[in-house]
């Protein structure tokens, strides 16, 4: 189910555009309902455990992101949330990284 290729283009996309990008090509290969009813009920499924996981000592974040990641695979919304969370991140992490070397 793994697909090398898939995986290379998520990577290497744009930040803030990966996520619809996916969405897009997903859209392109006409999967069918059940396909779509899997990545949805995987994604709240791993969502949940994510949660859990986060009130627990556990691996939470990941597993939600990766929750979230399936259910943008097939919902428009949820994919544009994850491209702004992502520059949200990656501009907070920036901020981070220049207020740490600043200090030294």
């Amino acid at each position: 189910m793994f697909n090398a290729r898939a995986w290379d283009r998520f990577v290497h996309a744009t930040p803030g555009r990966r996520f619809q990008e996916r969405y897009q090509r997903m859209q392109e290969e006409k999967c069918g309902a059940w396909k779509r009813l899997a990545f949805v009920g995987g994604g709240i499924l791993l969502s949940l455990v994510g949660i859990f996981f986060m009130v627990v000592p556990g691996p939470g974040i990941p597993i939600l992101v990766v929750g979230l990641a399936l259910i943008a695979q097939v919902s428009a919304v949820m994919a544009r949330f994850l491209d702004r969370s992502e520059l949200r991140l990656r501009r907070l992490w920036a901020s981070y990284k220049g207020r740490r070397s600043r200090t030294r």
